[in-house]
């Protein structure tokens, strides 16, 4: 017992560092692992909003999605940015031109089919919105990589909701 505890009346100073160091480490897993993440975009499927190369802070824990949240989802193994345009419930429609319609209201003033040049949809309108999925729509229309091409997400797709944006592109 005596030898314990003049180990530990030598080494307090090692074992206090220890301690402290491994406070911070399960801290910053709690913060970074569970609560936010940070990731770097790769893309233009959101510009302008977000640009590729900028840094985005999202949080995992706010599950709470409402339409122009822009999310980041995975989807065969990658990682994409886009901003919800319906959720659970929700019938789109498209109408003769390419407009996209949210529950009989238009979206955008912005075809986001180029019907006139022969661009079709390849999912069928009009779509219902699935129990825990969402409709996803990139900002940048040219980029089809998003719910017009294949459909809705499912909730466990969503990595989690951006917060901020950190421009780094010219760094």
């Amino acid at each position: 017992m005596n030898k314990t505890k003049a180990f530990l009346k030598k080494h307090h100073k090692w074992i206090r560092l220890f301690v402290k160091i491994a406070v911070m480490v399960a801290f910053l897993w709690l913060l970074f692992g569970v609560l936010i993440g940070f990731r770097r975009v790769e893309g233009v499927s959101m510009s302008h909003r977000v640009e590729d190369g900028d840094l985005v802070l999202f949080s995992r824990t706010d599950k709470t999605y409402y339409p122009d949240d822009v999310v980041l989802f995975e989807r065969e193994n990658e990682t994409h940015v886009s901003s919800i345009l319906a959720s659970p419930g929700d019938i789109i429609t498209i109408d003769e031109v390419g407009r996209l319609y949210v529950n009989g209201t238009r979206v955008s003033d912005t075809a986001v089919y180029n019907i006139d040049q022969g661009e079709t949809p390849t999912i069928t309108f009009p779509v219902r919105v699935p129990d825990g999925s969402y409709f996803l729509l990139n900002e940048n229309l040219e980029d089809m990589d998003d719910s017009r091409s294949f459909g809705a997400v499912f909730e466990q797709q969503i990595k989690g909701k951006i917060v901020s944006i950190f421009r780094t592109r010219s760094i």
